[in-house]
């Protein structure tokens, strides 16, 4: 007698429902990755993109710069040197064809083509009113040719006399580079100057863009990226995983109590090993933040015992003992702050509560403020203050908030430092029910791409800073439950402290 086969006498039917439902999820769980995935790498790809294409556009700026230089040293045209240095642009830059100068005379312009062979070569004449009108010396011009897939850059040499380069769109892309399934435009304005484009293979397409940095040469790359079902949904992938849930859900169903209570021990000991690596992480990291933050602190008390042990040298000899006294006091000071500062640093990697007390914002600003002026003075920058005469309490822990104010006007000072009048402004004073601080400066500011970084740990703009005097001063703030945020001004950068107001003294 024949038996009759079906599967629910191997996978059970609600198994089977399960199994099907994994599936999907599985399906659609494999199409999400590949699908991010894909996004992770057009993201890269975007933004390696825009790096190379910036790097080619400055070397533009460069090219023209170094080129007009030398047409301006040349006694008259056509000359050799500017053959000299065409020849090799055009050579080690084979994505710029064309290099030439033009005078204007009138309304005729006569070319001269450089960096051919055999040039310099003199052009049939233009009209000059087929070329940019630029108004001074220095300034460009950009005219797409969209017929040769380039662009024209003009720069204006000297009244009368513009020099010319003639850049490959497709040159500024490396098509090598170009993944498979990604579509690239590149723009000018609404000119489209050089396309590629993907075999249409694909079921979804994810566009994206990106303006170059150069504002110069402010072209627009556009990139689209394609995904083809196989690509969503390798069977490599797919396959697998299909195979691997139904022996998953199979075992489950047979095998349920004991899996549940194996995979529950398996994830206490994962569980377990990650408490035990991220607690050594921490120690190792508050470590190396509280080495690094007693040296970066511990500078400011020891330079100023320094220069008060000198003084008091200098007050034996001259049998003063007034001096004396006042570079030993000062010694006594700096040292009680030094311990301060390390008592400070320990309370912070042990992760104790800061000592906060109650204090008039004036005196507690007016006893940082005597620690940096005279340093201020000697290198000649003003130091403008301005506290609100209105009262305003305070509940800071003073040595952490004195240290603040201190690195925001040191790196305020650093910022002027060598500039004709230049001038640290620090202002005060309670405003909504909160006490603001600010500390602005009349240097250059903060590069707008850096704002959001500066108050990373180990971040730094300095040649030989450590990254870690803005950080420390947010953490600081923050346990005084205040806040501290950076923006540039027209003149410079301002830092502002916002920290709770207890009224009025």
């Amino acid at each position: 007698m024949m038996r009759r086969f079906s599967i629910s006498r191997i996978i059970p039917f609600g198994s089977l429902v399960i199994w099907l439902s994994t599936g999907v999820v599985v399906v659609a769980l494999l199409a999400a990755f590949q699908y991010r995935s894909g996004l992770s790498e057009l993201s890269d790809w975007t933004r390696e993109t825009g790096t190379f294409l910036a790097e080619k556009l400055a070397q533009h700026d460069a090219h023209m710069t170094a080129l007009a230089a030398v047409i301006r040293m040349s006694p008259a045209e056509p000359s050799a040197s500017v053959q000299g240095l065409a020849e090799s642009v055009t050579a080690f830059y084979p994505r710029i064809t064309d290099i030439a100068t033009i005078h204007v005379d009138g309304t005729s312009a006569r070319v001269i083509a450089y960096g051919r062979p055999g040039g310099p070569v003199f052009e049939a004449e233009h009209s000059a009113g087929d070329l940019p009108v630029l108004g001074k010396p220095g300034e460009t011009a950009l005219r797409p040719i969209p017929e040769q897939h380039a662009y024209d850059i003009y720069k204006l040499v000297e009244t009368g006399l513009l020099l010319r380069l003639r850049i490959s769109a497709g040159g500024l892309l490396d098509m090598d580079r170009i993944p498979p399934g990604y579509s690239v435009s590149l723009l000018l304005g609404d000119t489209v100057l050089f396309t590629h484009a993907a075999r249409a293979t694909s079921i979804l397409n994810v566009k994206t863009g990106l303006f170059a940095s150069n504002p110069g040469q402010p072209l627009h790359l556009l990139i689209s990226r394609g995904f083809s079902l196989g690509e969503l949904l390798p069977l490599r992938l797919l396959m697998p995983l299909l195979i691997g849930a139904a022996l998953l859900v199979w075992l489950g169903a047979q095998y349920r109590n004991a899996s549940r209570e194996r995979r529950r021990q398996e994830l206490r000991a994962t569980l377990l090993e990650q408490e035990a690596r991220l607690a050594h992480a921490g120690r190792v990291n508050a470590l190396g933040e509280m080495a690094s933050g007693i040296a970066h602190e511990l500078t400011q008390p020891i330079a100023a015992m320094l220069s008060q042990s000198q003084a008091a040298r200098r007050a034996l000899t001259l049998d003063r003992a007034d001096i004396l006294e006042q570079a030993l006091d000062g010694n006594i000071r700096e040292a009680k702050r030094a311990g301060d500062i390390l008592g400070r640093m320990r309370a912070y990697i042990s992760g104790a509560e800061a000592r906060i007390e109650n204090v008039a914002l004036a005196e507690a600003l007016n006893d940082a403020l005597r620690l940096i002026e005279a340093d201020l003075a000697q290198q000649g920058i003003a130091l403008d203050v301005t506290i609100a005469q209105a009262p305003c309490v305070v509940a800071v822990d003073v040595i952490s908030f004195q240290q603040v104010i201190h690195n925001l006007i040191r790196n305020a000072a650093d910022a002027v430092v060598g500039q004709p009048g230049g001038r640290v402004v620090l202002t005060a004073g309670p405003e909504g029910g909160q006490a603001i601080v600010t500390i602005a400066d009349t240097g250059p500011g903060i590069e707008p791409a850096l704002l959001d970084r500066i108050f990373e740990p180990f971040f730094t703009t300095k040649p030989d800073g450590m990254g870690l005097g803005l950080p420390l001063c947010v953490r600081l703030i923050e346990k005084m439950d205040g806040t501290i945020e950076a923006r540039n001004d027209a003149g410079g950068a301002r830092f502002t402290i916002r920290l709770p107001s207890g009224g009025a003294t």
